[in-house]
């Protein structure tokens, strides 16, 4: 059992007293998950059997599972919960379905929670110059990597990740072959009496594990796994296909304020193939192995007009990226940046030049300045606009022909509208204060005098919304660096929830709270709360950005900071209340194109669910906005005569009004 209720207490208790009542938990709802479910469901059926080699390192512009190789949709693609990735973007498995929420059966007993079931694949046949059917000597292996925790919630040892194989057809009990064998220190070898239900076979599983105790046994972030797949009368067919899967547990359910989202995994490379062997373990691929960082100093996102009033001392002096060569081999390659405004053409160019990038294994990650710290030698351009977005591309290439270019390319969206933001946007975490009567405040500073008028949160769901409890809502000066004086305070706010891909909920206040010099002594205010019982309020907690000296908590004695690294989603509207986001008007949906970078121009777009398409219009346009093609709408389409670059895509009915919108890049 993952939790006895007795111990459960001890240890929260025992936590709260170390850090001053402040918790930290997991996640209830995961609103993208749920938002964006339905929209690829009809592209997982009838999905014809692939071809040799499988493969996927989950770099997708969305936030599900490619549906071109995988039929489920459980799973959450991003580059927000893993520490330290082979390249950037994985899998992650947690306690929430496809629809972003908890499952139904979700106990604090573990329980069978998602899936990620792979489309069928041919294993009877290579397709190549000489086609011929697959046996033995064409040496099959399957391999992955996978990290327990990450930066979400731990599974407990009673949970497990576990890997079956499907031999189609066998629905009755099976038994593994001996010749079964799994690279790894930490894995489970399978024995030869195990029994499989249904033609799942189990090939690999772990045990839950802290990420703490998983790095300190073996020196790794990310366990890489190899298994042969050597049964050739079993799986050597047709439509063979593989799943991993997760087991998963609640806390105590007398504690219904903690009950909420957790027990994450993360996989990474999933790679099957012929001609590999057992210690194939290095791959001819440099890339990026993180998400692209900000340029501001201080701030994920700021007002616009706080900006200009400072800009010179908001952006920061440089960035750290982290680059990665996954092979056995140096590479030499070429690293830039480049920034552009709303879609246009760049108008800022940086040149790292060349450099030769050792392999991880030796060397780790690259540490020529010029390509892991390029300097910030650049200011945005300033204007009089509300609201205005700034996207900065970076990419590295090697000069060798090699296997992956998927994670050559990324990017990060700066965006200027009317809030101050330390976060980006997504909780891996939950935090709160176990104490009646806490406070927390978040300190914020304005270049400018301004009006402060709402404050956005997000609060995470939990089950049965054990953590609706009524709060002040306050706001303070500053006095010598903590929380001065309240300057308003009002009782009756609650957690609520936006059911929307913008997750925060809009707290108005009564009246506009003047930031001023006269009773903000250098423009520094706090936002924040008190509540009246000791319930976890459960606030998200954004762990890839840390703003913990600007998190400050009161229980029992005076003001200290948080104890814990991360960023509190809460988020100060100032100057208009209208201008939140981009853009003004109702979001347009997203296309889901795929593949997407595509490499010979070929793709296919899905339409949001329900959508009519007769009569619908396929756009292309350029960077600086130019329609450059119009067509009818397909859902299959070449764009093999587009140069390599980025696009953007639109679908439009014939009174033009938009279905959809979605960027493709092409590299050709």
């Amino acid at each position: 059992m993952k939790r006895l209720f007795s111990l459960s207490i001890l240890l929260m208790v025992f936590a709260g007293l170390l850090s001053g009542q402040e918790v930290i938990t997991g996640l209830q709802v995961n609103v993208q998950v749920k938002q964006q479910a339905s929209k690829v469901k009809s592209v997982r059926n009838n999905i014809t059997p692939l071809a040799l080699p499988f493969f996927d390192d989950f770099n997708r512009p969305t936030i599900l599972p490619n549906p071109e190789l995988w039929s489920d949709a459980d799973v959450f693609i991003s580059d927000d919960y893993a520490v330290y990735p082979p390249t950037v973007g994985v899998a992650t498995f947690d306690a929430i379905n496809n629809l972003g929420r908890l499952y139904e059966n979700a106990s604090e007993f573990p329980y069978q929670a998602d899936f990620l079931t792979s489309q069928p694949i041919r294993l009877d046949s290579l397709f190549t110059t000489v086609p011929h059917k697959i046996t033995r000597a064409d040496s099959i292996y399957f391999s992955f990597y996978y990290q327990p925790q990450g930066r979400g919630n731990a599974p407990a040892r009673a949970d497990s990740l576990v890997l079956e194989f499907l031999a189609p057809g066998e629905t009755t009990y099976n038994i593994i072959p001996a010749d079964t064998t799994i690279v790894g220190n930490d894995t489970t070898i399978i024995p030869a009496d195990t029994i499989a239900i249904e033609g799942w076979i189990k090939a690999w599983s772990s045990p839950g594990s802290s990420l703490g105790d998983f790095y300190n046994q073996d020196s790794t972030w990310f366990k890489q796994v190899i298994i042969p797949i050597a049964d050739s009368a079993r799986f050597y067919v047709p439509d063979f296909r593989f799943r991993f899967r997760n087991y998963a547990s609640l806390a105590s359910g007398s504690l219904p304020d903690w009950q909420s989202n957790g027990d994450q995994w993360n996989i990474d490379y999933v790679y099957l193939n012929t001609d590999r062997g057992m210690y194939d373990s290095v791959h001819r691929d440099v890339a990026f192995a993180a998400k692209a960082p900000r340029m501001l100093k201080n701030y994920t996102s700021m007002p616009y007009s706080q900006y200009r009033a400072n800009f010179i001392q908001e952006m920061a002096d440089s960035i750290s990226l982290k680059i990665t060569n996954l092979d056995n081999d140096a590479y030499n390659a070429s690293y830039r940046y480049e920034v552009s405004r709303d879609n246009q053409a760049p108008f800022k160019f940086y040149d790292g030049g060349s450099f030769s990038i050792s392999p991880f294994i030796t060397s780790g990650y690259v540490t020529y300045q010029q390509f892991a710290n390029p300097p910030v030698n650049f200011q945005f351009p300033i204007g009089n606009q509300d609201k205005v977005f700034f996207t900065t591309t970076h990419i590295v290439n090697a000069v060798a022909n090699l296997e992956r270019r998927e994670n050559d390319t990324i990017r990060n969206m700066q965006v200027f509208a009317n809030y101050y933001a330390y976060d980006d946007g997504t909780a891996e975490a939950g935090y709160g204060l176990a104490f009646p009567s806490a406070q927390a405040a978040y300190r914020f500073k304005l270049n400018t005098p301004d009006s402060l008028l709402a404050v956005d949160m997000y609060f995470n769901q939990t089950l049965n919304d054990g953590n609706v409890k009524k709060f002040y809502l306050n706001i303070w000066n500053d006095y010598f660096g903590e929380p001065g004086d309240l300057i308003y305070s009002k009782f009756g706010y609650e957690p609520a929830y936006a059911d929307s891909l913008n997750q925060f909920f809009m707290y108005k206040l009564d009246s506009t709270v003047q930031i001023t010099e006269a009773d903000f002594p250098n423009l520094i205010f706090y936002v924040g709360w008190e509540q009246v019982t000791a319930d976890n309020l459960n606030i998200g907690f954004d762990r890839n950005n840390d703003a913990k000296s600007n998190i400050f908590k009161r229980t029992t004695t005076g003001w200290s900071n948080s104890l814990y690294e991360g960023a509190l989603m809460i988020r100060p509207i100032i100057g208009k209340e209208k201008v939140v986001g981009i853009p003004d008007s109702k979001p347009v949906e997203v296309l889901l194109i795929y593949p997407n970078p595509t490499y010979n121009g070929l793709v296919k777009i899905q339409l949001p669910s329900g959508t009519k398409t007769n009569g619908c219009v396929t756009s292309v346009f350029n960077t600086t906005g130019k329609m450059i093609v119009s067509k009818p709408y397909s859902s299959e389409e070449d764009f093999s005569v587009l140069p390599s670059g980025l696009y953007i895509i639109q679908v439009a009915h014939q009174d033009g009004s938009i279905v959809g919108r979605s960027k493709l890049l092409v590299n050709q």
